[in-house]
């Protein structure tokens, strides 16, 4: 199984960002405080139910925006599957 695709709408210091992954290695790389950590904690809260960083959950939502949505469209025996992890 592997994470063909990731969206992010107002989680933490995103406003609205998609990733598309290859499905053998892939690469995160930026200046300091760009939002890589913020990657992989998305992928965890998508996988988890929760961050790994900030239990709670409301305190994970971008300043000055009331909600946001993590989606992951991932891909297992060539069947696609999509999980969708929102907060209000």
């Amino acid at each position: 199984m592997f994470l063909k695709s990731l969206s992010l709408l107002n989680y933490k210091n995103f406003d609205s960002v998609n990733f598309d992954f290859d499905p053998k290695i892939n690469c995160l790389v930026g200046h300091n405080g760009v939002g890589k950590t913020n990657v992989l904690d998305s992928i965890y809260h998508l996988s988890f139910g929760k961050s790994y960083f900030n239990p709670v959950t409301s305190q994970n939502i971008k300043h000055d925006t009331d909600f946001f949505v993590i989606e992951g469209n991932f891909e297992k025996n060539e069947r696609e599957e999509q999980i969708i992890v929102s907060a209000k």
